[in-house]
Order: C-alpha cells, then structure tokens, then sequence
C-alpha cells in the first residue's frame, strides 16, 4: 500500500480555460461600460471600470492555478486596448493604471483560494 498520494506535477504556461473565461468578463464589461453606460458619472464610470478589471483578474486568478500573475495580466489587455482605443470619458491614465488591479486581484484570489485549501487537508 502506497502511503503518498499519487499528485500530478503542476501545469506550466498559461492555461486557455482560464484566459477565455477571464478575457470574456473583461472584453464584456469593457464593452458594456464604453457602449451601453454613457449615462453613468465619471467617478461610477472609472469605479466600474476597475471592478471589470478586478472580477478578471479574480476569475484569472482562480482558474489560472499556478501563474495567477501571468494570467491577470493577459486578462486585463482587453479593456486595456478597449480603453486607449474607443473614445470615451476614462482618462488614459485610468485605464492604463487600473490594468494593473487584475494582475493584484488575480494574486489575491490565488492565495486566498491556497490558503484554505490547506486550512481543509488539515481538519
């Protein structure tokens, strides 16, 4: 009988699952905030902005279990190039800027989704 559990060594590189699901809510939430809230305030506008950023980086973080950086930063170029690209009230320097919350939040998540997976193999 065997006393280790058989585990398979971590994947390497940066999974697509994870960049689809991520890409999507960015590419959907960016598109829904440049073309659907044109009625929104600056200020709800640039905070709506950096939860799209945010939830991406989280899905990106969960799902892209062993780079969770790499994988919230690929999932924050969408809005990125949505933002510097269609014109709109965001500041460059806000979207530029609020790229960089999906890569946090995706580390976030990650160690957060770590932590308690280690709190449950010790109970």
């Amino acid at each position: 009988m065997q006393d280790n559990p058989v585990t398979t060594p971590p994947a390497r590189g940066l999974r697509p699952g994870a960049l689809l699901v991520s890409g999507i809510v960015n590419l959907g939430g960016a598109l829904l905030l440049l073309f659907a809230a044109g009625s929104l305030a600056d200020e709800r506008l640039a905070a709506a902005w950096c939860l799209v950023q945010f939830l991406s980086g989280v899905w990106a973080g969960v799902l892209g279990a062993n780079s969770p950086f790499a994988h919230g930063l690929v999932a924050g170029v969408p809005a990125l190039l949505l933002g510097l690209i269609v014109p709109s009230a965001l500041p460059a320097q806000l979207v530029v800027v609020a790229w960089a919350i999906a890569p946090a939040a995706a580390l976030i998540a990650a160690a957060l989704m770590r932590l308690t997976s280690a709190r449950r193999r010790q109970a």
